[in-house]
């Protein structure tokens, strides 16, 4: 993936929605490894405090790409990326198993679910850029944007 990513950034497309999208998904992956960290050491409803700003974000995410990405895509490859609406709906699952155990109290079961979370998530953020960012990447930027707001 390092080296789709290096090939990625030197693209002369990147500064548009392909950067954006890599980005917005950096920061997932750091706010997921830092519960990872975090659910060791801090108190659960914290902790649930901390995660509900994530879980808002990632489903909020998810709606902008189904309502606006996904369409794109269709229109440029002739398919849909029906595996990456999938795995939103994996990640839901994931997500509200965080919720769950983050509520119950047990640590350990705690722990379990935000690992298997951040399993789920940047399983998904890779697949996802493996196919969105070639396409993103195939227009210039304004172009890019002004596709992807086309409904």
């Amino acid at each position: 993936m390092l080296d789709e990513r290096t090939t990625w950034e030197e693209h002369p497309n990147i500064g548009g929605p392909a950067s954006t999208l890599l980005g917005i998904h950096d920061q997932f992956r750091v706010a997921s490894q830092r519960m990872i960290l975090l659910v060791e050491r801090e108190e659960l409803g914290w902790l649930r405090r901390a995660f509900s700003p994530l879980s808002q974000t990632l489903h909020h995410h998810h709606h902008a790409e189904e309502a606006m990405l996904f369409p794109f895509v269709k229109r440029r490859t002739g398919a849909a990326p029906t595996e990456l609406v999938d795995d939103h709906s994996a990640l839901t699952r994931a997500i509200a198993a965080v919720e769950e155990a983050l509520v119950g109290g047990d640590r350990a079961l705690a722990k379990a679910a935000v690992v298997a979370f951040d399993e789920v998530l940047v399983t998904h953020l890779d697949r996802e850029e493996r196919l969105v960012i070639p396409v993103l990447l195939h227009v210039t930027a304004d172009e890019g944007w002004s596709l992807l707001y086309q409904t």
